[in-house]
């Protein structure tokens, strides 16, 4: 065989899809608690609400490196196993989060005016089933970019060492630094994960977003988005029943590990100004305010927080 019909076989062999196996679920009928508000633009196509542990100062949800990992010392205390989104998983995590992010909104204008609560049930209702569908299309468009980039990446990287075998001096070339970049910009395109929680009867009680996002981009959208990308949590919520258990904590300690996995030296996220206890829980395991929302965020105002990460010296760094 010669040199190009070797190159073919290899990244065929190297790109091919694996089966995977379907996630179970369940149906749920308890009713989640928000920890995610707002809006921040993500590398990945999914626009994830800002986390913020508004009415839950201890909850959260999970994430993972693998389908199925040891969840964090509070997680395992309740029998809650720690997986990692497929595509598969998309429809039950978007019906937690649209079911949280409904409940979020239509609860207090139920409070402060009682006779309207038939009709605000009904809009509660509307707007869970309208952010499951947008969401749940989001979360598997971005599930699906990420594996065609992860397949683009591993064969650039292929051809980079194929080539570089070939010629000494192809490191040097213009090439070769066309290669390197295409590379750099496809494994920023994987860098999106969602993480759950799942009882032992297989429900979604929790999950959170992880993704390279620009979390303060000066002007809303349609307009482009300019800034660095940072690693960012979003669209964390977890279930009624789960909260003041610790899931939050053993998130952020969780979502730190994935950062640096990422060579990422610190992670960001947004909480609410309105919400003291949330922003007590975060100052507790080091995260400090950067910022304040720009001028068009009118409805609802946020701090950015962000804390810094600490990399192994054996590892390489990359500044973000």
């Amino acid at each position: 065989l010669d040199m190009a019909t070797t190159l073919d076989m290899a990244v065929t062999a190297l790109t091919a899809p694996r089966s995977r196996g379907e996630c179970r679920r369940v149906p749920r009928t308890d009713r989640g608690v928000p920890l995610a508000r707002g809006a921040a633009r993500g590398v990945a196509g999914v626009a994830v609400r800002a986390t913020n542990i508004d009415r839950v100062s201890e909850e959260g949800s999970s994430s993972s490196s693998s389908s199925r990992s040891p969840p964090s010392s509070s997680s395992a205390s309740l029998g809650l196993k720690l997986r990692r989104a497929k595509m598969s998983d998309a429809t039950a995590v978007a019906s937690l989060c649209a079911e949280v992010f409904a409940a979020d909104t239509t609860d207090g204008m139920v409070e402060a005016a009682p006779a309207l609560s038939g009709w605000l049930e009904f809009i509660a209702s509307w707007y869970e089933s309208s952010i499951k569908k947008e969401l749940a299309f989001q979360l598997k468009k971005a599930l699906e970019g990420k594996k065609v980039a992860t397949r683009e990446a591993q064969t650039y990287k292929l051809r980079y060492e194929v080539l570089k075998g070939k010629s000494l001096g192809f490191g040097s070339t213009a090439a070769a630094k066309n290669l390197r970049r295409l590379i750099a910009t496809k494994d920023m395109q994987r860098r999106f994960n969602v993480f759950f929680l799942e009882n032992e009867q297989g429900e979604v009680v929790a999950s959170v977003a992880a993704s390279m996002t620009i979390p303060d981009p000066k002007l809303p959208p349609p307009f482009p988005a300019k800034g660095i990308p940072r690693f960012y949590l979003g669209n964390m919520v977890v279930r009624e029943d789960y909260r003041r258990k610790g899931i939050a904590t053993d998130l952020l300690r969780e979502c730190e590990t994935l950062a640096r996995r990422w060579k990422c030296d610190s992670i960001w996220l947004h909480v609410g100004v309105a919400s003291p206890g949330a922003q007590k829980l975060y100052q507790n395991l080091g995260y400090k305010e950067k910022d304040k929302d720009p001028w068009y965020m009118i409805l609802e105002k946020r701090y950015l927080y962000c804390k810094t990460l600490e990399l192994p010296k054996s590892g390489k760094f990359q500044r973000i």
